[in-house]
């Protein structure tokens, strides 16, 4: 319970914190948003190291209700003020919620949201503000190739983290996974538009080391 409630004043902390970079100009909207992103998710990806799961799901369920509130009176105006069309924000409160509701093994968690806290977060900012010249359109939905690359590459530094962590022995074996599953993530954070990404590369990441690794989910 403690536990729950010290991260519970973090995200708040961040969410205020952000909100004055953003009103104060410090920070434009995108990168508030990520702001955002980046802080919760970090927190968010270690808590079952000691917290409960139930705990987990309460606070996922927590920070939608937040995010559902600030949409409607405009509370935390940095995280909302994108205007192209995304409601990237409720999917990535929901994304965190199913990841923890399907109770992988911790390392699993702490790399699927990781995935959303830094690889997802640094490919948007990186491909917004430098990532013009290397515009690519797929599917009638514009995107970056310097985006692209900083979540694949992104996405193979969490990997090797996590994999290093918890199989360190089965590493010679399994270089393959750094390469694959960031590929596979990579294409998949192209083709979810709309804030989809959110919830698909999360829990990809958790279907694709469980497969790999043989690890189980609790919650299904």
């Amino acid at each position: 319970m403690v536990g729950l409630l010290i991260i519970i004043v973090v995200v708040f902390l961040i969410l205020v914190i952000s909100e004055i970079l953003f009103k104060s100009k410090l920070v434009d909207k995108e990168v508030s948003r990520k702001l955002v992103h980046m802080g919760t998710g970090v927190v968010v990806a270690f808590s079952p190291y000691f917290m409960d799961w139930a705990y987990i799901q309460v606070l996922s369920l927590l920070f939608l209700s937040v995010i559902l509130l600030s949409l409607k009176y405009k509370i935390f105006k940095g995280i909302h003020s994108v205007r192209r069309v995304t409601k990237g924000e409720i999917l990535y409160a929901i994304g965190i919620g199913i990841c923890a509701f399907l109770e992988p093994a911790p390392w699993i968690f702490t790399a699927a949201i990781l995935h959303l806290a830094i690889a997802d977060a640094l490919a948007a900012v990186v491909g917004v503000k430098w990532g013009r010249r290397t515009r690519y359109v797929l599917l009638s939905h514009g995107k970056t190739m310097l985006g692209s690359l900083t979540f694949f590459y992104s996405s193979m530094l969490i990997m090797l983290g996590a994999y290093l962590m918890v199989e360190h022995q089965n590493l010679p074996a399994s270089y393959l996974l750094f390469i694959v599953i960031p590929a596979s993530l990579t294409l998949l954070e192209n083709v979810s538009w709309y804030g989809l990404d959110n919830v698909t590369v999360p829990i990809m990441v958790i279907v694709l080391l469980s497969a790999f690794t043989g690890e189980q989910f609790i919650g299904v």
